[in-house]
């Protein structure tokens, strides 16, 4: 059964579309939840709410979904035609399609409008009930040509809302594959450099360590804080050869600089979003990736997914230890 919300749009679209006159009557209990209209504002701040919701969400789409969806809602100013037909006859010349093509793309724009809207829905629940805080920019550095391999994060925050005291974060040292299921891991060491003081740690999971990061001063909502940690692999512990961020929350960037030193592996490969089972699969690989002159490998990734493994993992005679982060 199609969703209420999908249905509100699908009626906004039609006519003059955003620019239709009564906007206030056209936008319906569903919209007005997405863009956050409440009670009482006028007509031309509903419009302004709804252009601006629909202009962000339809950022965050595929590229070959934008235009159509720009089009169908009339938020492209060279397509501003009276009627949605008329949009659609645009758009479809423009783009160098059939305009069944243009319809199409514009019905699954909208149910992918409908899935953000519902992870929109709930961030918003979780930045209610969550941690409180959420990574605006997270930079790993990773030496695995040292004795016992070691990564500096610098890391910076932003508090969602007052009084935010101290971080849970945690660390998960992966075990080889072949190592016996439940087995305790050995912890690595975890040192603070700046920022905070480390106060509380704790085993989550045979392979998982949870740490508490008491902040130096109160931090009220919107305020940012910024603190670095060192992480030290454990001694005498092979482990898998992958290193990657897996966020609980909201993490808007994560650089990468991996440096493998004259221990260089022979094949390096790119992990974007993957499942957390897949960093042992030999036949999950990732998108190549190639070491600079001091055996380096970099990479950046933005927008995150909660749940999700971001970083490297390689192959070869570099037997180097992984480190998996969790926020």
């Amino acid at each position: 059964m199609e969703s209420e919300l999908a249905e509100e749009l699908k009626a906004l679209r039609k006519g003059r579309g955003v620019l239709a006159d009564r906007i206030d009557q056209r936008a319906g209990s569903a919209v007005r939840v997405l863009c956050g209209i409440t009670e009482g504002v006028s007509a031309a701040e509903i419009r302004e709410k709804i252009v601006v919701t629909l202009r962000e969400l339809i950022e965050a789409l595929p590229p070959d979904l934008r235009d159509p969806m720009l089009a169908a809602f009339a938020l492209d100013e060279a397509v501003q035609y009276p009627l949605y037909q008329e949009r659609i006859a645009f758009a479809a010349e423009r783009l160098g399609r059939e305009q069944r093509t243009v319809r199409r793309r514009i019905d699954e724009g909208i149910t992918r409008l409908v899935e953000l809207a519902e992870r929109r829905r709930d961030s918003v629940l979780e930045a209610a009930t969550g941690p409180g805080w959420h990574t605006t920019d997270l930079r790993t550095l990773v030496n695995l040509a040292l004795p016992l391999p070691e990564a500096f994060e610098f890391r910076q925050v932003v508090a969602e809302r007052d009084g935010l005291t101290a971080l849970e974060l945690a660390l998960t040292v992966t075990a080889t594959p072949g190592s016996e299921p439940g087995h305790e891991q050995p912890e690595a060491d975890i040192d603070v450099f700046a920022g905070g003081t480390l106060v509380a740690t704790g085993r989550e999971a045979t392979d998982r360590v949870g740490f508490q990061l008491a902040l130096p001063r109160t931090l009220a909502k919107g305020e940012v804080h910024e603190f670095v940690l060192r992480f030290r692999a454990p001694e005498g512990k092979p482990m898998s050869p992958h290193y990657v961020c897996v966020p609980k929350g909201r993490c808007d960037v994560y650089r990468l600089q991996v440096r493998f030193g004259y221990g260089r592996p022979a094949g390096v490969w790119r992990l974007d979003g993957v499942f957390q089972r897949d960093l042992d699969d030999p036949m999950a690989t990732g998108e190549p990736i190639s070491l600079d002159e001091a055996g380096e490998a970099n990479t950046e990734f933005r927008r995150l997914q909660a749940g999700l493994a971001y970083g490297i993992r390689w192959q070869g005679p570099q037997a180097n230890p992984d480190d998996s982060h969790e926020e």
